[in-house]
Parts: C-alpha cells; structure tokens; sequence
C-alpha cells in the first residue's frame, strides 16, 4: 500500500520535470547575425562542442546555425538576461568588478544577478552590455569547424558605435 501511494508521486516529479525541460528548450531560439559575412548559411550564437562534446565552461562562439538539431544555439531573453535554453545558465561577458573591456570574452555562467549578465537587444538588433559602450559582436577571423561546412568566429564584446554593423547586428529566429 505504502508503494502504491508513493509510485503516483514519484511519477508526477518525472513529469513534471521532463515537461518543464521542454518549455525551457522550447522557448529557446537562435540569435543569428543578419549579415551572412564568408558563411551562407549565417552565424548563430553558439555554446562550444556538441552533444556529449558540449562543454559549457568554454567561451560562448558564433558558429553556423544548425538548422538541424541545434540544441546548443538555443536561447532567450528574459529579464534583461540572455538565458541558454535546457542548462541552468546565462550568458554572461567576463569582466572585473561589474566591468567589461573591449575584447572580453563571453561565457555561460549560472544565473546571478552580475551586471556582467544585463544584456538587452534594441531595436536594431545591437545586444547591450549594460550601460556600457559595448555591445555582443563576432570576431573579424573566421576558421573551419567541425562539421560538413561549418565555420566559427569568437564572440567578444565589441564597441557599439565603431564596430562595423554586420558584425553586431542580430535577430532572434533564422528568418
């Protein structure tokens, strides 16, 4: 009897966990340069490695958007956060005391409330870095990553007003 009445329970917990996984994935989406730059298949945020290979201690990239099964370009803003879609993470610009610098990386760091994590798209598709001068924008070197014609860029803060618009132009979604 104790087993019966426990088992539903138990049930409802591993539900309840796989639904909100997938509202979580489900409300991620690709953030896409509007300029394809050298790659016709345009440059998606994107989190190192893959699958198994994932490593989400590395820095955050823009790589070519996998139409199919891109998992680890999915994400969404929330709060003045740019949230990745299935992990418990936030993308977040490396920076000391609350400061960034030109050039700085960008990584995906659990949630806080880091002044380093106030990233807001406006409505040109520039993503702020807070208050600051400095915007999300992709690097000027693109090289071959794996895959049948993927390539890779880094992902750096940028300055807003003096970085060419292609390279900090984004939008949510490939269309």
């Amino acid at each position: 009897m104790s087993f019966k009445s426990t088992l539903p329970v138990g049930l409802v917990l591993i539900i309840s966990s796989l639904v909100y996984a997938q509202d979580d994935a489900a409300s991620g989406d690709f953030v896409r340069l509007t300029a394809p730059l050298d790659e016709p298949e345009f440059y998606c945020l994107d989190l190192a490695g893959w699958g198994d290979h994932l490593q989400l201690d590395d820095p955050l990239q823009t790589h070519t958007c996998k139409v199919n099964g891109g998992g680890d370009q999915m994400f969404f803003f929330e709060d003045n956060r740019l949230k990745v879609a299935g992990f418990d993470r936030c993308v977040q610009v490396a920076g000391s005391n609350g400061v960034t610098l030109l050039g700085s990386s960008v990584l995906a760091r659990p949630c806080s409330d880091s002044p380093l994590q106030d990233l807001s798209m406006d409505e040109n598709g520039y993503i702020h870095i807070g208050d600051s001068k400095y915007c999300l924008g992709t690097g000027s070197e693109s090289a071959k990553a794996a895959g049948p014609s993927h390539m890779w860029r880094t992902l750096v803060a940028v300055h807003c007003g003096t970085t060419p618009a292609e390279m900090v132009t984004w939008q949510l979604g490939l269309e």
